[in-house]
């Protein structure tokens, strides 16, 4: 059978894109990517074949946050790798069945007007309950384009519909799909550290690491989720990384002379999930699906280029209380965590916020069976 075409533009649309891709196959069908952000290591690892330039930019795929950044991807080679990018999508698309774009208006408008009619899109990011603002225009303009519109929210079906977007439904959100089922050799409980998938990470997680430390009367285990970053940046003073060979899905340890040690694990596994009492955060995906799953989030801002101040609001808006939002220095990530670990009232509103904001997992299965009556 001829393969659907997913494009995607992040680290969290792939995975929510290998999600999909999943489902699909269970139905019988082919799948091919092409990431437009990144590296596409989750289609990879999932096993579906990945085509087109796959590079880390400055940015991280936010350019157009900033002049700076913008600068920055340009002299990094952002207008040759975007051309590439199109060229890959447009090879594919000639023997591609259909196009499942993941993603924003960027992807949409890769996809919508490169890829393979008929054209679906899946909206990852709440516009509606976390920006406060609608669709653009013109991304209305080129949702009409597509069979099937699935939005995040139930929010964003009613408003799109009202709009002339009829072909909006919604089913749910398939980032509760996208975490991995491995298992994990650490045993719980955890203080999960999700420093994200962009350079913020570099950043953020040398702050989480000294707010464990200030944490270890609690008996909670660090576990750092690590999305694939190339390691050799990161700012570790003081601690020690050795590798582990990749044991029960751990990747590395983190030893502090004060003997801390923190475990670092490929991605987010769900059994991370369910083991974790809190969460400390600066990503996007990632700590989304872990308000989901009922983890109490705290949460500071970056330098950037995702998780800046703005951004962290934008999050805080669409999680609640699920999401505690501090100042960027250890202590007052480890006073955040305490202040949730010492008040069930608390964890109780954070578990209903995420929940609520999150929606149930087996939004990819439905969103398939969806495209598969389109198909048939």
């Amino acid at each position: 059978m001829k393969p659907i075409l997913i494009v995607s533009n992040g680290h969290g649309e792939d995975t929510i894109g290998v999600a999909l891709g999943k489902a699909l196959a269970a139905l019988g069908y082919g799948v091919e990517a092409v990431p437009l952000v990144g590296r596409g290591l989750a289609y990879e690892e999932a096993g579906f074949a990945v085509w087109g330039p796959r590079k880390e930019m400055p940015s991280g795929g936010f350019a157009l946050q900033s002049p700076k950044a913008l600068w920055a991807d340009l002299r990094a080679g952002w207008f040759s790798m975007s051309l590439a990018h199109y060229r890959a999508v447009r090879w594919v698309a000639r023997q591609a069945l259909a196009t499942l774009v993941v993603g924003d208006i960027y992807a949409l408008l890769v996809g919508g007007l490169l890829g393979r009619r008929p054209l679906f899109l899946v909206q990852c990011r709440s516009t509606l309950r976390a920006l406060g603002r609608p669709y653009s225009v013109t991304e209305r303009l080129l949702m009409r384009r597509a069979m099937r519109v699935y939005p995040r929210e139930p929010e964003g079906e009613a408003w799109l519909r009202a709009r002339g977007v009829g072909q909006a439904v919604w089913l749910g959100n398939p980032m509760l799909d996208a975490v991995g089922e491995g298992s994990f050799g650490v045993p719980p409980p955890y203080l999960l550290l999700l420093p994200g998938s962009r350079q913020d990470a570099y950043e953020s997680l040398p702050k989480m690491l000294e707010a464990a430390r200030l944490l270890g009367d609690l008996g909670l285990k660090p576990v750092v989720a690590w999305a694939g970053l190339p390691l050799e940046p990161l700012p570790l003073l003081g601690w020690r990384l050795e590798a582990t060979g990749e044991r029960q899905g751990v990747t590395h340890r983190l030893c502090h002379p004060d003997g801390t040690i923190a475990y670092l694990a490929r991605g987010l596994l769900k059994s991370l999930l369910l083991g974790s009492r809190v969460a400390v955060s600066t990503s996007g995906t990632a700590a989304e699906q872990a308000a989901g799953y009922g983890v109490p989030l705290v949460g500071f801002p970056t330098s950037g280029p995702q998780y800046t101040r703005a951004f962290a609001e934008g999050q805080k808006r669409l999680l609640g209380a699920a999401l505690l939002l501090v100042e960027p220095s250890p202590s007052a990530i480890a006073q955040g965590v305490r202040r949730f670990l010492f008040s069930p009232k608390m964890q109780a509103q954070a578990r209903s916020d995420g929940r609520a904001a999150m929606g149930e997992p087996g939004a990819a299965q439905r969103i398939a069976l969806d495209l598969h009556r389109f198909l048939m």
